[in-house]
């Protein structure tokens, strides 16, 4: 039996600076004023380049304010910074996570995690690119997992993040642009392994995908924006196409996924305009 439903989306990439990739968010704005799913999460990457551009988080927030529902955000590496040991610090242009870009954000969306429990699931919403960034932040949010599942009860346990935790599993611990840092996931490790975990669903990758490891399920979640060939990311099994997830959770801890796209929707490549778009990737 179907407990509840959710609509999600991921790595939207607005900004008023350009007009990439918008006519793609405008019919999933669409899409989300006519949507009766329960719930609505978007799984970062909100804006275009908000780490170095805050004009395109007052865009953001100003896009879907004509939506009567809510929709549960959480942050991606453009809208708070990548892996500092990945990436150079802010004062050189870089893409590094750090303090202010981290208050920045808060300071339009007032949270960076979020816990919702619904029928028998506890669905938790949280930041991972503060994993592996030594942010006080990162310790902050370690605590407050613990908190969430000491009183989880007969629960199960479904984890929302922008990035997935691992590609397939979670060793060998290889650091790699493509999934949190690995020597920040060993300080949740609790989380992963935890009895009640049923699963852990992302973005990031604009790539959609769904498996098993053990009994938890890995799902991704396309990109509304574009997609990319694999020169620019590599071959992990995905599905290449734009689009976004609709989850349905059952009360035996099992979810079905469904991959949603329009007829609509532009399959745009970033490699082709990634020069533009960003001008100071690596």
């Amino acid at each position: 039996m179907t407990a509840f439903s959710m609509l999600h989306l991921s790595d939207t990439h607005l900004s008023a600076r350009m007009d990439h990739f918008r006519r793609n968010n405008e019919l999933m704005l669409e899409k989300l004023k006519e949507a009766d799913h329960d719930l609505m999460v978007h799984t970062g990457d909100i804006t275009l380049d908000g780490i170095r551009h805050e004009d395109d988080f007052d865009f953001c927030r100003s896009f879907y304010e004509g939506l009567e529902r809510d929709i549960l955000f959480l942050p991606g590496n453009h809208d708070v910074g990548d892996n500092p040991r990945l990436s150079r610090p802010a004062r050189e242009n870089g893409s590094a996570i750090d303090g202010t870009r981290m208050d920045r954000y808060l300071a339009h969306y007032g949270e960076d995690r979020w816990v919702i429990d619904r029928e028998r699931w506890r669905i938790l919403g949280i930041n991972s690119l503060l994993i592996g960034s030594g942010l006080s932040r990162e310790a902050e949010q370690n605590a407050w997992v613990e908190e969430q599942l000491a009183d989880l009860g007969d629960r199960h346990l479904a984890v929302f993040s922008h990035q997935p935790f691992f590609i397939n599993e979670p060793d060998p611990l290889e650091l790699s642009y493509w999934t949190v840092d690995p020597e920040g996931r060993e300080g949740l490790r609790f989380l992963m392994e935890h009895p009640s975990l049923r699963v852990i669903a992302s973005g990031h990758l604009h790539q959609q995908r769904s498996r098993e490891y053990g009994q938890t399920g890995l799902i991704w979640c396309p990109s509304i924006a574009f997609t990319t060939r694999a020169e620019l990311v590599p071959e992990m099994g995905g599905q290449r196409q734009v689009g976004y997830l609709e989850h349905s959770f059952e009360d035996d801890g099992s979810v079905v996924t469904k991959m949603c796209t329009h007829p609509g929707f532009e399959n745009s490549h970033l490699d082709d305009v990634i020069r533009v778009v960003y001008p100071f990737a690596g």
